[in-house]
């Protein structure tokens, strides 16, 4: 044998410890079973059977479209400088025969409207979900008074009712205004 090479008996079980180690990885940040771990300063916003944890000091500015959806964007005290941190949910009640479709069309708005780089997009499992898909992305700076790089991270969720949630949350990346995007989005849950 070859001084570097493996043979397949020793490289076997090498690959498969690397198999198991990516899977491990994988998992963390993608497990929406259980209670959350709401980070400190954060509270957590509840309707509709759904929830999630955001920043304590931000604002909730929560509408109803006319079937009665929550719609619900979530902004920092302070949104005089643009582009600022931004948590949006919206529900589209009974929309699942187009849930792909409408998770498609949200990716192309990213890469193609935003100029974002789709940093990853896999699925995850969600306890209450036929199907949930989870995206983040960066967008470089191009707009609003003082552009920046943006980092989001969002979920695409297919809800056991047929409801399609979408929750998209994004942090600027200028110093005092950035936060963590996952902080919000491993909190989520569906239920009560």
């Amino acid at each position: 044998m070859r001084a570097g090479v493996l043979s397949p008996m020793t490289a076997r079980p090498i690959l498969c410890l690397l198999a198991l180690a990516a899977v491990a990885g994988c998992g963390g940040g993608n497990d929406f079973s259980g209670d959350p771990k709401v980070p400190d300063g954060y509270k957590t916003y509840s309707n509709a059977g759904i929830s999630f944890a955001y920043p304590g000091d931000w604002q909730v500015n929560e509408r109803t479209d006319a079937e009665g959806a929550p719609a619900i964007e979530i902004t920092p005290p302070d949104t005089s400088t643009t582009p600022f941190g931004l948590i949006q949910l919206s529900v589209s009640p009974k929309a699942g025969a187009r849930f792909q479709q409408l998770a498609d069309a949200r990716r192309i708005v990213i890469k193609h409207v935003n100029d974002a780089k789709i940093d990853s997009d896999e699925p995850v499992d969600i306890p209450g979900a036929k199907k949930a898909l989870r995206a983040k992305a960066t967008t470089p700076p191009g707009r609003g008074n003082d552009p920046v790089e943006v980092k989001a991270d969002s979920l695409d969720v297919l809800r056991d009712d047929d409801d399609v949630v979408v929750l998209t949350v994004a942090s600027p990346q200028r110093s005092g205004q950035e936060f963590d995007p996952s902080k919000v989005v491993d909190t989520f849950r569906l239920g009560g």
